[in-house]
């Protein structure tokens, strides 16, 4: 990472900025092209590893990709983004930020058990609430389970001196 001073590697800051959002972009590849997916997603810590599950119709183009080849990239922004003004030198704009980006390996789910984890911590992720799921339930969707192997999190606060532009409007 070129810019050291704005690494995260406290896991309670990594953590806020995966709790302060709901969508993964999740890249996988197609062929000579990357494709890239917005996603609802879950994630947990376990045993110091991120693992990161998210859902859809068990057949289609997203699965397919997975189970062509399971190396995949995720990338998280934080909801903290916003454009910090340079005034009348446009090489002085900047941006307040956060994310998590990361390479990992993706398996298909195909046991309820563990189907019905993923679907839990997903969840729990996107509602803070638990649920039950009845065998159909789970049957009805296909689930990703993601082991992040190697990542990284940066962030670049707001400062004192920082004048936020307002967000666009239409």
């Amino acid at each position: 990472m070129r810019r050291q001073d704005r690494m995260v590697t406290d896991i309670d800051e990594i953590k806020g900025i995966l709790n302060s959002t709901r969508i993964i972009h999740l890249g996988l590849m197609d062929g000579d092209y990357p494709y890239v997916v917005p996603l609802h997603f879950g994630y947990e810590f376990t045993d110091e590893a991120l693992y990161i599950y998210v859902h859809g119709h068990y057949e289609g183009k997203k699965f397919s990709l997975i189970q062509a080849n399971p190396h995949v990239f995720i990338e998280i922004d934080g909801s903290d983004e916003a454009l910090v003004s340079g005034g009348d030198i446009p090489c002085k704009y900047s941006s307040v930020y956060s994310s998590v980006m990361g390479r990992g390996e993706a398996t298909y789910l195909e046991a309820i058990d563990e189907k019905s984890h993923g679907l839990q911590v997903l969840m729990k992720h996107q509602t803070s609430r638990e649920f039950t799921f009845t065998e159909a339930m789970v049957n009805s969707v296909g689930v990703v389970q993601i082991k992040i192997v190697d990542y990284t999190a940066k962030r670049r606060r707001q400062l004192e001196q920082d004048t936020i532009m307002p967000p666009l409007t239409k």
